[in-house]
């Protein structure tokens, strides 16, 4: 189980607790944060779209794959540096501390 801080599309935070083995995805959708997740984690939506404080907040390379960042760049809200498609990342890539934001609906 990993903590994670999340703001929401009101402004307001909240504290999630999440499987280890979700998605960032699945844990915003389980925990009614208005995430839509339509296409159910294939990366073919963007309903969510997210944003991470600080490049950092994902271990490893923050940089996403070729397919994630095309549709993250055809985004609205898109936030080049912060913006990831959140069914892309497992729960346990997140950096402890790190805080998502839940980007503006399309």
């Amino acid at each position: 189980m990993s903590e994670l801080s999340v703001v929401d599309r009101d402004g307001r935070e909240h504290r999630i607790v999440a499987q280890s083995d979700a998605t960032l995805m699945e844990a915003l959708r389980d925990s009614n944060l208005g995430i839509a997740a339509i296409c159910g984690g294939m990366l073919s939506c963007g309903t969510c779209h997210v944003y991470f404080d600080a490049p950092s907040g994902v271990t490893g390379p923050m940089t996403p794959t070729e397919d994630e960042a095309a549709l993250a760049a055809g985004l609205t809200h898109y936030l080049p540096g912060r913006s990831r498609i959140a069914c892309q990342i497992p729960v346990v890539a997140i950096s402890v501390g790190s805080r998502v934001t839940i980007a503006p609906e399309e």
